[in-house]
């Protein structure tokens, strides 16, 4: 059973750091007109990236929050479902594993934060403002 557990775990982990960095290139990508234009009025690169990485870290905080209260009722919802008269399971929830799913996510949107920095310093200016919508 333990080993079910950690495969889950690490799939879950797999599948957020997917997630956010899909999101985080989207958002690149759908933005990159206003990007560039704010490249060529002077801003630099870090000021950019800056921009988009407060923007990813406020919605990974909203996220971890409403992710946490939505995750405590699921889990409570999902055991108390899952009961049988031959088999219990504890509800107690550790506030350690609300720590490290935190923890994790926060982790993850480092890591997704420092790979958009690199897409961010590859916008070429010119050819953004160039396309036509």
């Amino acid at each position: 059973m333990t080993f079910v557990v950690w495969i889950l775990i690490v799939s879950a982990g797999l599948l957020a750091f997917v997630v956010l960095y899909n999101l985080a290139n989207v958002n690149i990508s759908e933005r990159i007109r206003e990007l560039a234009t704010i490249k060529v009025l002077g801003f630099y690169d870090k000021e950019v990236y800056d921009y988009v990485g407060r923007e990813t870290v406020i919605l990974t905080i909203i996220g971890i929050i409403l992710g946490l209260i939505a995750g405590f009722y699921l889990t409570m919802y999902i055991t108390k479902t899952c009961e049988l008269d031959i088999m219990m399971f504890d509800t107690r929830i550790q506030i350690g594993t609300y720590i490290y799913s935190a923890g994790l996510t926060i982790l993850f949107t480092i890591i997704v934060n420092i790979a958009t920095y690199f897409s961010l310093k590859k916008i070429d200016m010119i050819e953004s403002l160039k396309s036509i919508e």
